[in-house]
């Protein structure tokens, strides 16, 4: 009964932990739309990685790290690094299947199959974008949630609290309601995306190996 209680608190936490992470990602949001505003250098490639990068270590890694530690493990518990074969097998794996899929879509549609030139833009959304998330999301969050609920019921909220992080910043780009009903690319592809980097994680039993299938996936798709 003991450890019930406290599955149950810690998964409580974890959902006001969300909560928060809405909240102030909004916050960053506004800030980001009247700094460009008044500062040239925001609406640069630099000056937006710059900002974002920042953002995400304050208000994304570092509270996910107190959560991780908070609810008695440890951030090397959590990425495995020493699970070498099982990062590359799931998180590589997974990964290249994500590439093939991509490509062959490109192809079909007479795309190319990279971009011709990578800007900061490019390095942020393929390296730093899913190192933060997955810590965030599949390491903090799912990792607490899974001390309470099924492994389907945590990851399938999981990926509903994944795609919940990215509705701040199609608002204020303009494309919230193009996104949540776009078929490909838009707010189903998210979630089914961010369930599949949960169930990498845990049968990696790592989540370094779903921070490469996403590192894969968001290459595959710039």
């Amino acid at each position: 009964m003991a450890d019930n209680r406290a599955a149950s608190y810690v998964s409580s936490v974890t959902l006001w932990f969300v909560v928060g992470l809405y909240l102030v990602w909004i916050a960053a949001w506004s800030l980001e739309r009247r700094l460009e505003v008044n500062l040239p250098w925001m609406r640069t490639a630099a000056g937006q990685t710059a900002y974002w990068t920042l953002m995400k270590v304050v208000l994304w890694v570092l509270p996910a790290i107190g959560l991780i530690r908070w609810s008695g493990r440890t951030v090397q518990s959590v990425l495995v690094l020493h699970r070498v074969k099982s990062i590359l097998l799931w998180g590589g794996g997974v990964g290249a299947l994500l590439v093939a899929l991509a490509l062959a879509q490109k192809a079909a549609n007479h795309r190319l199959f990279f971009p011709g030139k990578s800007d900061w833009s490019f390095f942020a959304g393929v390296f730093i974008a899913p190192v933060v998330e997955e810590l965030t999301f599949r390491g903090a969050i799912l990792g607490n949630l899974l001390q309470r609920y099924s492994f389907a019921t945590a990851n399938t909220l999981t990926a509903g609290l994944f795609l919940g992080a990215h509705l701040p910043g199609w608002y204020f780009q303009g494309r919230l309601s193009l996104m949540l009903t776009a078929p490909l690319g838009g707010a189903l592809s998210v979630f089914l995306l961010g369930w599949l980097f949960g169930f990498v994680a845990y049968k990696g039993k790592s989540t370094a190996a779903s921070t490469l299938t996403h590192i894969l996936s968001n290459f595959a798709a710039s």
